[in-house]
Formats: C-alpha cells, sequence, structure tokens
C-alpha cells in the first residue's frame, strides 16, 4: 500500500512541477530526451523512470530526488499565472539587454491601447 501512495505522489509531483516550469509534456520530454508516451506513463503511474533518469528530472526541476516522492507545495509564484507559457515569455523577456526590453513594452503598449480603443 505504502508503494502505491509513493508512485502517485511521484507522477503527481512530476505533473506538478512540469506545470510550474509551464512545459509541456513535449518539453518536458524534450529536456530528458525521451518521447512525450513516457512522460505520460510516468505521470499517470504507468511506468517508473531508471535510477538514473531521476537525478536528471530532478536536476531539471531544481530538487532533490526524495523531493520528487514527498510533497510539494505549489509555489505563489505561479498561482495567479492563468498561462505559464506567458510566464515563461517574460523570464526569457528578462535576459534581454535593456534596449531590447523598451521595444518590446512599447509593443506591448501600442496593441493594449489599440485593443482598449475596440
Amino acid at each position: 500500500m505504502a508503494n502505491k501512495t509513493i508512485n502517485t505522489k511521484f507522477g503527481d509531483n512530476i505533473r506538478l512541477l512540469r506545470k510550474q516550469k509551464g512545459w509541456t509534456q513535449i518539453e518536458f520530454a524534450q529536456k530528458l530526451g525521451c518521447s512525450q508516451a513516457i512522460i505520460t506513463a510516468y505521470e499517470n503511474n504507468v511506468r517508473k523512470p531508471p535510477a538514473d533518469k531521476l537525478t536528471v528530472i530532478a536536476e531539471l526541476f531544481g530538487v532533490n530526488v526524495t523531493k520528487l516522492f514527498g510533497t510539494i507545495p505549489k509555489t505563489k509564484k505561479n498561482e495567479n499565472v492563468k498561462n505559464p507559457k506567458l510566464l515563461r515569455k517574460f523570464e526569457q523577456l528578462e535576459q534581454l539587454p535593456a534596449n531590447d526590453k523598451r521595444a518590446v513594452f512599447k509593443m506591448i503598449d501600442g496593441l493594449l491601447t489599440q485593443n482598449k480603443q475596440k
């Protein structure tokens, strides 16, 4: 019985961590070097990853391996985000030079102004 609980938590944790990162199953599979079907099997507790993949999964999510099997609290950072892909894009924008950031903000401001007039 305890083993089933651990397996269920693992699949749920993988799904939760993946969604917190804003990754699709396909994106996560590419990062892990496997197929989407394998990710689906992990998340649905149909299949367990080999031990060497556990460390890779933990590194991708920035947690230790034991955390993959425990309780993972939802992060407040993503709680109000309805579109994790949009959040990821904004995180990527933070890496741009200042001039490029200003250009992006001008484009966003223009679109928002244009949509207010409709």
